[in-house]
């Protein structure tokens, strides 16, 4: 069986575990506890979660969640090995997390060809201006042209919209 990894990775609060909950078809595994600091949410990623999908008996997709805090990234390295794709996951009008955005291209190693989009969330919660103009111009002084979305990740059909969005990527990249 082939086993590909795709990586949902992001600031604090920016959705990662209820969007790998909303496109697994297995049972995910949280890994959230309560947070000792004020995080702007009760709960807090401190392992990492995961899921599946299963294409067919040969193929299976693994829905890694990675925690958004600087001081886990240890386990980022794991995620890393053998990454097949990449979700990047933005709090809208959220300063630290597009500046967060800049790191996580670099340490995760993000290239043209790599299957990769940028989902920001919380557009539906937090009104202003939205945080993709901002977003365009980091991948712009990367000469980077990845799909950006406006998702709320507790919508099933936003989670499959990723998801198909990231076949295509992969279709375009070997010119199938």
């Amino acid at each position: 069986m082939i086993h590909k990894k795709i990586a949902f990775i992001g600031s604090v609060g920016s959705g990662k575990t209820t969007l790998i909950k909303n496109l697994s078809n297995t049972e995910t595994i949280n890994t959230d506890v309560k947070s000792s600091i004020d995080i702007g949410k009760d709960l807090t990623t401190v392992g990492m979660d995961y899921g599946e999908i299963r294409i067919d008996e040969d193929l299976k997709l693994g829905l890694y969640g990675v925690p958004g805090q600087r001081k886990f990234s240890f386990m980022w390295d794991f995620v890393k090995q053998g990454l097949w794709a990449v979700v990047i996951l933005i709090k809208n009008n959220s300063t630290e997390s597009i500046k967060e955005l800049e790191y996580l291209l670099d340490y995760f190693a993000i290239k043209q060809d790599t299957p990769c989009l940028i989902g920001i969330t919380h557009s539906d919660l937090i009104k202003g201006e939205t945080s993709k103009k901002h977003i365009k111009n980091i991948l712009n002084k990367r000469n980077l042209v990845l799909p950006i979305y406006s998702i709320n990740a507790n919508l099933k059909e936003n989670a499959e919209l990723i998801f198909r969005t990231l076949i295509l990527l992969e279709e375009t990249n070997n010119g199938t």
